[in-house]
């Protein structure tokens, strides 16, 4: 049994360019986590990234929940681990934090117990912890993924991504429900989309020329309420989980030449 591993796992917006609760795309900004193994049942979590006072610091983590939740399934005995984790996902407003916390728990789990987890299983587990099906696909695959009540709306197929910037305004307060954010929502600029990132409260712009006229309009609407804002810019990637982990356990063995289909998990 491996006594440690690294993960990566993408961050992924939702009801990506308007697709309302049913379209992700994945992000290159990622989740960055080293488990290592201990035999006297401690549990240390380290973490080092955005809104870092979000991120529980006990059994309660997810990424320590999906771990256990993987191993159970083989009647595995959680033995105690240090957890890492290095983020540049944000937590807690739409970019996917909880489907890429959820991932990098079945995959470590996986890599560290040699459970021999296949694809099914890994999004029926990934279920439990996270409702968003097109986000852990999006997060798996990398590119944009679709679903529909759970369930892909058609077999993934290697997307290539448009060169975009998504342009991402976060208010700075607690809550989903922030003030401000349905005039925020209700900015309309042509040549502009303005979308809810997952369940919010982010707000995600994808433009051209007009991205600066929208970003400032969307902001406004923030600051009429006397609302704070940050901004942010993400780019896609075309890669996802499942592929960043086989070429980095291929590396780490020592081969070259790796294929798509992942030697991490067996599908």
């Amino acid at each position: 049994m491996s006594r440690s591993v690294s993960v990566r796992v993408p961050a992924t917006v939702g009801n990506f360019g308007g697709a309302a609760n049913c379209g992700a795309v994945a992000l290159e900004s990622s989740l960055n986590l080293k488990v290592t193994l201990r035999e006297n049942a401690h549990l240390g979590i380290r973490y080092f990234g955005e809104d870092g006072e979000r991120v529980p610091r006990d059994g309660s983590n997810l990424v320590v929940r999906a771990m256990e939740s993987a191993i159970a399934t083989k009647a595995v005995a959680f033995p105690g681990a240090d957890f890492e984790i290095y983020s540049s996902v944000p937590v807690g407003v739409g970019f996917g934090s909880s489907a890429a916390a959820t991932l990098a728990g079945l995959i470590a789990a996986d890599r560290l117990f040699r459970l021999g987890l296949d694809e099914k299983t890994i999004f029926e587990l990934a279920a439990f912890h996270e409702p968003r099906a097109e986000s852990v696909r999006a997060a798996w695959f990398g590119g944009f993924a679709a679903c529909h009540n759970g369930e892909p709306h058609a077999p993934h197929q290697p997307t290539t991504l448009r060169d975009f910037i998504l342009i991402a305004v976060i208010p700075a307060a607690p809550g989903k429900n922030v003030p401000g954010l349905g005039e925020a929502l209700d900015v309309r600029v042509s040549g502009a989309t303005i979308f809810l990132c997952g369940s919010g409260p982010a707000v995600g712009i994808t433009a051209n020329a007009e991205a600066a006229e929208a970003v400032a309009a969307v902001r406004q609407a923030f600051a009429c309420h006397s609302v704070p804002t940050t901004t942010g810019e993400y780019r896609p990637t075309n890669t996802g989980a499942r592929d960043w982990n086989a070429r980095a356990q291929a590396a780490a063995a020592g081969i070259s030449g790796v294929a798509r289909k992942p030697t991490l998990i067996p599908v």
